[in-house]
């Protein structure tokens, strides 16, 4: 009699969460009956604009905003894209300087990147602590009369830094009251709660499927008054800043499982806290020459969000190996899996090259119990000492440079 397999533990929810059944329900007529274009004028294309709007409320009132600040884009990235391009786009006659940190997610690094490389934007990156965390003050002292934005994410997509960004918006409005705040608030959404007047932002970036919806849903908010010229042209939707038929069943997903995350905050919080403790606890006990990354105080540590840099070891061959014991992680940001390079996040970190090439990324969520715990506790320590043992570079002592990680 062949054994059965353990079922797959899904530990990457950083990358994307599983649908809420809830949502996928209120989807469902938006993909079977109510398909219609909610831009035309008869009744049941005017069902599907109703299914909009209010959408769009139940996400504004989840973010603190008006239903007119919310524009909807297909997800975060395009969000991202439209802040930043937006912005100098419609202020390019007052200046072209933006302030953005140094771990932002490529959604921001590239536009900005490109944007200084077409000569349309100069770019000030603002380092973070070893910690991963953006000093507010350093943020207020990259500005200046000419600049138009700054761009620091709420909580970090690899390290699970959550940054001040209330402390960021008061300082940065103090000293140039004509710049825009914009953060990307992805990851911190479902966990944290992201009121754009407690958070203090002109512009924010949320999208569906970190917390528990579909992809290809995602919104800027835009808060009256800010600037922003749209990029993608060519029909009236979304006030004219973002052209292309909406996608109604994923817009209405998106809204559905924005409240629900509202109700379940609190039980999910305490739930992949009480996991994540145990894994920042365990992990550096059970692997030899393991460092957690990241802030260690938990309040300042995203909700379910376990780095590490495991030395003497690549990250990817990790990955494998728990792939294969049916695991399925990451090694630094989901976006860029696949790269031999170290993470840029962990780079900016001062994390040393050679250890960061080991970095891996559990994320914890709703379906995940203790027994998903104990079982990669239990497969990581050996997949680990497997690989260490096969690789033509001898494990040593640590290098000099490790050891502050080593010791955190």
């Amino acid at each position: 009699m062949t054994a059965q397999r353990p079922a797959r533990i899904y530990l990457d929810h950083a990358a994307t969460t599983p649908p809420d059944p809830a949502v996928v329900e209120a989807m469902l007529p938006y993909l079977t009956t109510r398909w219609h274009n909610p831009s035309s004028i008869y009744v049941e294309a005017q069902e599907a604009r109703r299914a909009i709007d209010d959408a769009r409320a139940t996400v504004a009132l989840h973010l603190g905003a008006r239903a007119e600040e919310i524009v909807f884009t297909s997800g975060g990235s395009e969000a991202d894209n439209l802040a930043l391009r937006g912005v100098l786009g419609a202020t390019r006659q007052r200046g072209r300087h933006l302030v953005i940190s140094a771990v932002e997610h490529h959604a921001i690094l590239d536009p900005a990147e490109q944007l200084e490389r077409d000569g349309l934007a100069e770019v000030t990156r603002v380092a973070p602590g070893p910690d991963g965390r953006v000093d507010p003050t350093a943020v207020e002292a990259a500005v200046r009369d000419d600049t138009v934005l700054v761009s620091v994410m709420h909580a970090n997509n690899e390290v699970g830094a959550v940054n001040d960004i209330a402390a960021i918006s008061r300082l940065v409005h103090a000293k140039n009251p004509r710049t825009a705040v914009h953060t990307d608030a992805v990851q911190s959404a479902a966990h944290l709660g992201v009121s754009v007047d407690r958070l203090g932002v002109d512009l924010m970036t949320v999208t569906a499927h970190k917390l528990y919806g579909p992809r290809g849903a995602g919104a800027l908010y835009l808060r009256g008054g800010t600037p922003l010229a749209g990029q993608i042209l060519g029909g009236g939707q979304e006030r004219r800043l973002r052209a292309g038929t909406e996608d109604t069943a994923a817009i209405v997903g998106f809204a559905r499982a924005i409240a629900i995350a509202a109700e379940r905050r609190e039980a999910d919080l305490s739930h992949d806290r009480h996991l994540q403790a145990r894994l920042i606890e365990e992990l550096p006990r059970r692997v030899p020459l393991l460092a957690i990354t990241g802030p260690r105080d938990l309040d300042h540590r995203l909700p379910g969000n376990v780095s590490c840099c495991a030395g003497f070891v690549e990250g990817e061959s990790i990955l494998l190996a728990l792939d294969l014991a049916g695991i399925a992680a990451s090694s630094g940001s989901a976006c860029t899996t696949g790269s031999v390079e170290p993470s840029h996040v962990l780079v900016a970190m001062g994390v040393p090259d050679d250890l960061a090439r080991g970095s891996l990324r559990f994320t914890l969520g709703r379906q995940n119990t203790d027994a998903d715990v104990d079982r990669l506790l239990e497969v990581l320590p050996g997949a680990i000492a497997r690989l260490r043992a096969l690789s033509p570079i001898p494990v040593t002592e640590p290098p000099a440079s490790w050891l502050p990680w080593l010791a955190s």
